[in-house]
């Protein structure tokens, strides 16, 4: 499949390729114009036809929605960005094709587009496309909503509670400053006694590397949340 998935990825066509002509393909519902329209479309008929179980379907229709989000990105840009992340091990477009095993939702597959788009526009580098690559497999997508909802709320106190999600990510730790200083209040009044008071330690909670990372590029990796 590789082979196949480095020419679509390489087609000046694939800014044609619809996720209702990949439907068609999947459904062997492909018409004859659109092969003609769309030549590019036959090396998907031709990954369909190889790769006919099940699994198989499932697995092309996310790979798609994933190179979908490329489409409108200048084909050069999706060459470069399968050959930036070669190393001796593999290939960049197999890293692209393990990480899509990963991903157990369509709508993790659009994401995951979005952000090798920002790679592929070098909005992001490659050490930050792995780690917000992992962070999208692990995370369960609504919790990420928290980030821009944490940096409004750090205004006020936070509650580990409410952003435990965002905790268990590595999205946000706890900072733990000195205690307030220990004084001594005198009594007032006839009766009262010398206290003491201070002592205490207020924590504060920060975003992380990777929260900035995540917060930074949320409107082009969740462009429809705000």
């Amino acid at each position: 499949m590789k082979e196949q998935i480095d020419i679509i990825v390489n087609s000046k066509d694939l800014k044609n390729i619809t996720s209702d002509i990949v439907e068609k393909v999947l459904d062997s519902q492909i018409s004859n114009e659109i092969l003609q329209e769309i030549p590019i479309v036959k090396t998907l008929v031709g990954i369909k036809n190889i790769y006919s179980t099940y699994t198989d379907r499932i697995f092309i229709k996310k790979a798609m929605n994933v190179l979908l989000e490329l489409g409108d990105v200048n084909w050069k840009q999706r060459v470069e960005l399968t050959r930036e992340l070669d190393d001796e091990d593999s290939s960049g477009t197999e890293k692209i094709l393990m990480a899509i095993d990963q991903l157990e939702t369509i709508k993790k597959c659009k994401v995951f587009g979005r952000l090798c788009k920002l790679k592929a526009l070098n909005k992001i580098d490659a050490d930050e496309f792995s780690r917000l690559t992992k962070l999208v497999q692990d995370a369960y997508l609504e919790d990420l909503e928290l980030v821009p909802y944490f940096k409004e709320k750090k205004k006020e106190n936070i509650f580990q509670e409410e952003f435990y999600p965002l905790v268990s990510l590595g999205l946000i730790y706890q900072e733990e400053p000195d205690p307030t200083p220990i004084e001594k209040v005198e009594a007032t009044s006839f009766g009262e006694s010398d206290y003491y008071k201070g002592g205490e330690i207020e924590l504060t909670y920060s975003l992380s590397y990777l929260g900035d990372l995540i917060l930074e590029n949320y409107e082009d990796l969740f462009p429809k949340k705000k």
